[in-house]
């Protein structure tokens, strides 16, 4: 958010904006045909029971890489492309040569969900959509500006939520508070995610 007023003299400026990247991703169904042929030979973990009736994750400590363990190299590349574009747009100066990546599916059943959480010191965290209705849980964001909850100011620091739609990437900050709604269909929806983490 930005408004000048050159007669008067007087702005504003909107600060301290958190950089959240989308793309509908061109190789979709080449990228789906790498996610059928490995449908059978994922195992998924239930959540512990205390967080409700959470997501179903292939991951129990989130150190491995699924694109790595199955070559998934067409959900690779789109990963590198689109990482590329988020960090030259923030004109950042990391190389795709210098990070690794861990990443897992995710399938969520009706009643399915994400609690709001963080992915700790990932530099970069992401999402895939492969299988979804489009109506099937949303994931949003939490403003990290948690000292406006109480101020006239909050509605600049609203949830934000973005529909899930096949084909759909999305990258964020891996400190940004985020969950997915509940999932009300009965329609399973299954994504990958990501985190990557660049060389210092």
């Amino acid at each position: 958010m930005k408004y000048e007023n050159e007669t008067l003299n007087f702005g504003v400026e909107g600060l301290f904006r958190t950089p959240i990247y989308f793309a509908m991703l061109d190789n979709k169904d080449e990228i789906k045909k790498e996610f059928v042929a490995i449908t059978n030979k994922l195992s998924f973990h239930d959540a512990p029971d205390s967080w409700g009736k959470p997501l179903k994750l292939t991951t129990k400590n989130f150190q491995e890489n699924i694109i790595d363990i199955y070559n998934m190299t067409a959900m690779r590349s789109a990963i590198n492309q689109n990482l590329a574009n988020f960090l030259e747009i923030l004109q950042l100066p990391f190389k795709l040569s210098e990070y690794r990546m861990t990443s897992w599916v995710t399938s969520a059943d009706r009643g399915n969900y994400s609690p709001v959480h963080n992915h700790y010191d990932a530099d970069i965290s992401g999402v895939y959509y492969y299988e979804t209705n489009e109506k099937d849980g949303d994931i949003f964001f939490l403003s990290p500006n948690l000292a406006m909850s109480n101020s006239i100011f909050r509605s600049f620091g609203e949830n934000f939520h973005i529909k899930p739609a096949q084909g759909k990437m999305i990258m964020f900050p891996g400190w940004l508070q985020h969950g997915v709604t509940a999932n009300t269909t009965d329609h399973n929806r299954k994504s990958l995610a990501f985190n990557i983490y660049f060389k210092r």
